[in-house]
């Protein structure tokens, strides 16, 4: 095959189908494989008809006319397929359509489009963000002399070249072999395209049987609460694959935020029962998420998923049953008659570790002023200076860190164990036992604290429960108490502590069908993990595991994901684990979803106050340039002291808002829709949740991460990598709008400027 037309007509609905956006749906596949020239036919939309023409192929629509345009793509000289994979062909096809209809209707471009002056050339960069620009020449008047007397001037769009290699486009000269041969045969695409559209779908055979698709109802926006059967008409590929797989082991699905994770655990889950009960077996499943809130959440959105109620079900009257609970709720089971509810010191596992963090600092700041003097003169170079120079809270973190992975998790809370134990790699600076022996003694006083009060942390009751479930008892038990499989949401989430327990409640010991998500990019847990740790640590010791990574973006714009894909970027650089889900990643936003889209930019004011001020003036441009409610737009902060000032600063102005107090609050988002309020929060508890746009407030220099704490190397890249964490998550809870804020003094954070470089993200004054 020499040679493609696109005739306009089609080229609208390949850019309107959401189907079409992306090689995990069908359509886009079957469009692949036509333009690949590995398949001859395909039932598509009866928007599109598929002619074959003497060397390619046509696209055109019923109303095609010699008033149309058309785009014409010369697959010999412009090497279209030779160095992008499956994935990005249709990507850059997309972007190469969309870009056409762009020059026929003289619209504005973007700082990825580029019409050369004095000339007819045009050039597309659809990876803005690759170091080396990949590239799109389309020539804008081939053949000029004899389109114009056959009255088609302007109405033809020819792509010659593409690829990473450089090239004058100024000088160059398209070849026009191919197109001669495809302009003399539109008359031909014009007349089929008019003639066979109303009996195509009933004469063609198809190779790749997709047509169904195009009456799902619904676009990119569809709400959450849509019937099991409505879901599993609009899923990709790889996420049908992914939920109509048997349960038999390990299995993790991961994937960029936004990838529909959490939706897929839920559909598995219910698909799972579903089989059984056809079947005539017997299943029953435990869903374990990491709060209250994304319980909350994922209970009310099973209303609509799940008619059949198995989340209802009474697991000892009932065959096939579905218990959703926190990891807490699942312990406490185990511990009912050893801790009681006023022992815990929370239920949600987040708020626990906010609480923690309060005894944490308490026990370190007593530490500083009764034991460190004496112990001093025997600690490292390293861990002195840190405790001296590095600023409290920040030391507060990484010591609850330290003491939940390392003391309590890895050492059992044994000294002699602790001091043989390798030290963390992004963790406080120790070396030595003289520096062991000062944390642990942090440590005791920790516990003291939680004594005083009579309550257990999380840790405490993970590790307690571990002790009674790996005995001969449970063992024996487990036949029948244990569940057919476990299903974790979140699981970067949870600690090394937590993760070791859930391969315990599985009915077999030697047996693990456990299910579980996955984005390390957005943890702030244990920066040593690695996916194969997380696997092991699940499954009790080294395991074979499925594994299915969703790549298509369905929340956030093109332009957000390239920002999001920056920031990760940057931050691998830094980390060796540090998981970049973007590399693959393809955005399934639709020609209409994309005009509704801006180039996410950041904002510079004179001071903290004209910020503070700014953020709410961006938030309410940004609500009525969308025309969305004001509960759809996130003021999001990355300090408490931030967060703080926007919320005193909105109580005094009287600006309608929420501030959100949990991680993943759905219901709180959903009152703030309704009663027309923003949402302030802090980025720690942003995660889970999606918004039309997001107005990020001090991503500046010495404030993300903040240069105040990083007097050692530990603090640095502690701090940094939850930087790019926060900033990462923040960035992509957003769908099609988002502003970054700063001080103008300090300039934009260092972590933003390989975007700003890229021209990803484009500063206003």
């Amino acid at each position: 095959m020499k040679y493609i037309i696109f005739e306009e007509g089609a080229v609208d609905e390949f850019v309107s189908n959401r189907f079409f956006q992306t090689i995990e749906f069908d359509l886009a596949r079957a469009l692949y494989e036509l333009v690949a020239g590995g398949v001859t036919s395909a039932v598509f939309p009866p928007e599109v008809s598929l002619i074959k023409l003497d060397d390619g192929i046509a696209f055109a629509s019923p109303n095609a006319s010699k008033d149309s345009h058309f785009l014409v793509i010369d697959l010999e000289q412009s090497r279209f397929l030779e160095e992008v994979d499956a994935g990005e062909t249709v990507f850059v096809l997309q972007k190469t359509l969309r870009f056409a209809k762009k020059l026929w209707q003289n619209m504005s471009l973007n700082f990825s489009e580029k019409v050369i002056p004095a000339s007819t050339k045009a050039i597309l960069f659809p990876y803005p963000y690759k170091p080396t620009p990949y590239r799109v020449v389309i020539e804008q008047a081939p053949w000029a002399d004899r389109l114009k007397k056959r009255n088609f001037a302007g109405k033809f769009l020819l792509v010659y070249k593409t690829g990473y290699g450089k090239g004058d486009a100024n000088s160059e000269q398209a070849g026009i072999t191919n197109f001669k041969k495809a302009f003399e045969q539109v008359d031909e695409v014009i007349s089929k395209a008019r003639a066979m559209m109303p009996t195509q779908a009933a004469a063609s055979t198809s190779v790749v049987k997709v047509s169904e698709l195009d009456t799902v109802p619904g676009t990119n926006g569809t709400s959450m609460f849509q019937s099991f059967d409505d879901w599993m008409k609009m899923l990709t590929k790889k996420q049908r694959e992914f939920i109509e797989a048997d349960v038999n082991g390990a299995h993790r699905i991961e994937g960029a935020a936004g990838t529909g994770k959490t939706l897929c655990l839920m559909l598995k889950a219910i698909a799972s029962l579903k089989k059984s009960v056809s079947q005539g077996t017997s299943l029953h499943i435990v869903f374990v998420t990491h709060s209250e809130a994304t319980k909350r959440a994922i209970i009310e959105f099973l209303m609509v998923l799940d008619p059949d109620n198995f989340a209802d079900r009474d697991r000892f009257l009932e065959k096939n049953t579905l218990k959703v609970c926190t990891l807490s709720e699942l312990c406490a089971e185990q511990l009912a008659q050893h801790i009681s509810e006023s022992e815990f010191i929370d239920r949600d596992a987040l708020e626990s570790k906010e609480t923690q963090l309060l005894y944490v600092n308490e026990a370190y700041c007593s530490a500083m002023e009764n034991d460190f003097p004496s112990h001093e003169r025997f600690l490292s170079t390293d861990l002195r200076e840190f405790l001296r120079d590095t600023d409290g809270w920040a030391i507060t973190e990484m010591l609850q860190h330290e003491i939940s992975v390392m003391i309590k998790g890895r050492a059992s809370e044994d000294f002699d164990a602790y001091k043989n134990a390798p030290s963390l790699k992004y963790g406080i600076p120790i070396n030595g036992d003289a520096d062991k022996g000062f944390v642990f003694a942090i440590f005791r006083k920790y516990q003291e604290q939680l004594g005083a009060v009579s309550q257990f942390d999380t840790d405490d009751v993970v590790l307690t429960a571990i002790g009674q479930l790996d005995t001969p008892v449970w063992r024996r038990r487990r036949v029948r108490d244990g569940y057919d499989a476990v299903f974790i949401d979140e699981t970067h989430l949870f600690n090394i502590n937590e993760l070791h327990i859930f391969h315990y409640f599985t009915k077999s010991d030697t047996h693990f069908p456990i299910v579980y998500s996955v984005d390390r990019t957005q943890a702030v847990g244990d920066h040593g993990w690695t996916n194969q740790d997380i696997s092991e640590t699940l499954t009790g010791g080294p395991t074979k595991e499925d594994q299915s990574k969703l790549q298509t973006v369905f929340r956030s714009s093109p332009q957000i994901v390239e920002l999001a894909f920056s920031i990760v970027s940057s931050g691998a650089t830094l980390f060796t684990n540090f998981d970049n889900p973007l590399e693959a990643a393809a955005s399934s936003f639709t020609d209409e979803e994309e005009r509704m889209s801006a180039q996410p930019m950041f904002r510079s004011y004179p001071n903290d106050q004209a910020m503070i001020e700014g953020a709410y003036e961006r938030a309410e441009a940004m609500q009525k340039d969308m025309g969305c409610k004001k509960g759809k737009v996130l003021i999001v902060g990355f300090d408490k002291g931030l967060v703080e000032s926007l919320q005193e600063y909105a109580k005094t102005k009287n600006k309608p808002h929420i501030l959100l107090k949990k991680r993943g609050d759905v219901e709180a988002v959903g009152e703030a829709e309704a009663s027309g309020k923003f949402v302030v929060a802090h980025a720690d508890f942003v995660g889970g949740l999606e918004f039309s746009g997001v107005v990020a407030v001090g991503v500046d220099k010495g404030r993300l991460p903040p240069s105040k704490d990083q007097s050692s190397e530990n603090s640095k890249h502690f701090l940094s990598y939850s930087s790019h964490n926060r900033l990462y998550v923040a960035v992509s809870r957003a769908k099609y709008r988002v502003e970054l804020l700063g001080d103008q003094s300090r300039g934009p954070s260092d972590l933003i400027e390989p975007a700003v470089k890229a021209g990803i993200l484009s500063l206003q004054p």
